[in-house]
């Protein structure tokens, strides 16, 4: 059993250990290499997502480092398994994983890729949008634009007044998902969020479609389709061929 005098001492000890670790995070900042070799992998997990690229092709850029059931909560609503890679190639606080699902032949289906900065990132907006090929629309989200209204949050025990952009894909790609993308910067209050650069999330998701959302984006892009024994028309062929 510690003494008086020891306890004292080992507080005093953890004191100094936190106040050097909040030193070294304090005074960290990324590299222009580390900046360029991020975007080089979000602008990959993007064709991952949209359906483009085999999931396995990422863990040749980034190792994955670990592999755990995924909580069936929020966006992890299918399930599966989450897929952490190695963010050492930032920092040692820096969260990086993608949500999949396995088929029973082993085939990967990954639903949503995010990264947690920590600390956050300067990230150029209008980069992002060009690499991913984002729809942009200025103005809040209920007015039809992609920007959330004002809210606060709070990270890493600082409350920050968030700018969170929504996005759609310019050219979705035709499947049973559409894609979005979300990236959240953080803003001093009281300041335009579109000059916020410093970012503290990026999400890239499938939203699964319901027979019934299938059958009617289907209805409208081909009309009405042939079945069996029927003849098939000029029509249908041609905007099968634009596929």
């Amino acid at each position: 059993m510690m003494t008086p005098a020891e306890k004292k001492k080992a507080w005093e000890d953890f004191q100094v250990r936190q106040r050097t670790a909040q030193a070294v995070y304090d005074n960290f900042r990324y590299t222009d290499a580390q900046r360029e070799q991020l975007i080089d992998f979000i602008g990959a997990a993007m064709t991952v997502i949209r359906g483009d690229a085999p999931f396995e092709s990422l863990a040749r850029l980034v190792p994955i480092t670990d592999r755990r059931p995924a909580i069936v909560s929020g966006q992890a609503y299918r399930g599966g398994t989450n897929f952490i890679f190695d963010a050492c190639f930032l920092n040692q606080w820096t969260s990086i994983y993608m949500l999949a699902t396995t088929d029973a032949q082993g085939n990967v289906e990954p639903y949503h890729f995010q990264i947690e900065f920590s600390p956050p990132m300067d990230l150029d907006r209008q980069r992002l949008e060009q690499l991913l090929k984002l729809k942009v629309a200025r103005g809040w989200l209920h007015d039809g634009g992609n920007l959330y209204p004002p809210a606060v949050i709070m990270h890493l025990g600082i409350v920050y007044q968030p700018a969170t952009f929504e996005y759609d894909l310019l050219n979705p790609p035709y499947a049973p998902y559409t894609v979005k993308a979300l990236l959240d910067y953080t803003q001093p209050r009281d300041q335009d969020p579109y000059a916020a650069t410093r970012m503290v999330r990026l999400e890239i998701r499938r939203d699964y479609l319901t027979p019934e959302q299938l059958r009617e984006r289907d209805q409208k892009r081909f009309g009405d389709m042939p079945t069996t024994g029927q003849k098939v028309t000029q029509g249908w062929l041609a905007a099968i061929k634009q596929e």
